[in-house]
């Protein structure tokens, strides 16, 4: 019974044990990734395509669908950097308050102690793989078919005062002076362009004002104290037929389109070939027949030039070797008449261009689809090597949060910057030599996490020690020490 009692009493302990990490951990990894995830946000979306935004007319609804889509989008880059920073800052604290020591001497051991924050990190891991996988793609098709239609979105109409707008399609507007409010209107020209035939119909009004329908689609002037002019042809099509007619109006009402402003949504299923938008089945799918339509291209010019120009030439030897002995170019050439030469010459240059036409027409071919299928590769990397990372990341940030003895915002968020600068400039210096093609896919995306591998691995091996490679005042009593000595010596 004594046993069991203090079976139970362990069992409870380590619970408890378990539930303080997890608390301790969880808080600063959601603070990190949404304090990352805006910046990114703020970096990559606002700031690039700020200019793409400003001046459209967008719906607070299509602004919030594109923000969205983008935060989520950003959430699996900055997952590595929370669990770094959020292990620093866990362990850390528990060294600072010598918690971590007081486990130790209990008989935990380091990995007993990580024990519940490791399982948790591979179920971050396996979630982030989900993720990448399947609402990523998902995400990013709805992102980028929404981001697509804004940018070719005409800007909003802007009639400045004294100035000809010609903004929209068949109509020439000006306004002498706007209102405050921008709604009431004065001296107002207006030209109708849409018989195709010139400044056929005329407007001038006094005063009036500007709405636009709730659907966007059209511009509705209300004039007041005007006159319209219009010019009609004979419609026999004599020149010398032409009519005037003046009307002078108190109150008029013109509709002008706006069709152009409005925000048109292309089809999805344009994007849908894109890398970013399939999962890794797809990427494998697509990848395998693109390599076969190289392996159908390389073969059918291996083919065409067997077939079409080595037979032609062949041929033509062994009929000449038949009929006549092989003789030099130059003594052929010379038995020719000036007609003769130049039709042989233009044959022969003929054939030439057609041959190199043919070639680098299939050259460009070959060298777009390996370039696809290098998208399609790296890829499919991409979106496994985000949770590689994460673990690696942690087997960093715990044991060097143990070593340094730090908790907070201070040196613990310093650490995490500098490591995790490290891997993302060696993530996108690598990303780039894969896509250059210098580099295997596998090789660039997997060469980050694995150089820091060795990394976790030393720092877990210390922090298990109890190493304090982290604190600079032994290293500062050692420099003393040499000072003395050779001041002594």
């Amino acid at each position: 019974m004594a046993i069991s009692r203090i079976f139970n009493h362990s069992t409870v302990i380590l619970k408890r044990l378990h539930t303080l990490l997890i608390r301790s951990f969880l808080p600063p990894f959601f603070v990190t990734l949404f304090t990352s995830v805006f910046l990114f946000f703020l970096v990559q979306i606002v700031i690039t395509y700020l200019d793409d935004l400003i001046g459209k007319g967008l719906r607070s609804m299509d602004l919030i669908k594109l923000f969205t889509y983008a935060w989520i989008a950003i959430v699996p880059q900055c997952i590595p950097l929370a669990v770094l920073l959020a292990s620093i800052m866990c362990f850390g604290q528990l060294a600072e308050n010598y918690e971590l020591a007081a486990m130790k001497s209990s008989g935990l051991s380091l990995f007993r102690i990580m024990r519940p924050l490791i399982v948790l990190i591979f179920i971050m891991a396996g979630l982030t793989f989900l993720f990448n996988n399947f609402v990523l793609p998902y995400v990013h098709l709805k992102s980028t078919t929404l981001l697509y239609d804004i940018r070719q979105k005409k800007p909003t109409v802007n009639i400045k005062e004294g100035v000809f707008y010609n903004g929209i399609e068949n109509f020439s507007l000006r306004v002498g002076k706007k209102s405050a409010n921008k709604d009431s209107l004065k001296d107002i020209y207006i030209y109708n362009h849409t018989s195709r035939m010139g400044n056929t119909t005329q407007l001038y009004a006094n005063s009036g004002r500007i709405t636009i329908t709730s659907d966007t689609s059209e511009m509705i002037l209300l004039l007041r104290n005007g006159n319209r002019y219009e010019e009609t042809s004979d419609p026999y099509g004599n020149s010398v037929g032409k009519t005037l007619t003046h009307l002078n109006f108190k109150n008029l009402q013109v509709n002008i389109p706006l069709e152009d402003f409005k925000l048109k949504r292309t089809n999805e299923e344009l994007f849908k070939g894109n890398e970013e938008m399939m999962n890794i089945w797809q990427l494998d799918s697509v990848a395998d027949s693109t390599s076969r339509l190289i392996r159908r291209r390389v073969n059918g010019l291996s083919q065409q030039a067997a077939s079409y120009f080595y037979s032609r030439t062949s041929a033509a030897m062994n009929n000449t070797a038949t009929t006549h002995p092989l003789v030099k170019v130059q003594d052929f050439c010379k038995t020719l008449s000036p007609e003769q030469y130049n039709t042989v010459l233009q044959n022969a240059l003929n054939t030439t261009r057609i041959a190199f036409g043919n070639i680098d027409s299939s050259e460009h071919g070959i060298v777009n689809e390996q370039n696809n299928v290098l998208r399609y590769e790296i890829e499919w990397h991409k979106k496994m090597v985000v949770s590689f990372a994460c673990l690696v990341l942690f087997f960093i940030g715990a044991p060097l949060g143990a070593i340094i003895r730090k908790g907070g915002l201070g040196l613990p968020v310093v650490t995490s910057v500098v490591f995790f600068l490290a891997y993302y400039i060696l993530t996108e210096l690598f990303l780039n030599l894969a896509i250059e093609g210098r580099m295997a896919p596998w090789k660039a995306l997997w060469s980050p996490p694995l150089i820091f591998l060795p990394l976790s691995a030393f720092l877990t091996y210390k922090a298990a020690r109890d190493s304090v490679m982290f604190d600079f005042t032994l290293y500062s009593e050692w420099v003393k020490k040499l000072f003395k000595r050779k001041s002594l010596a």
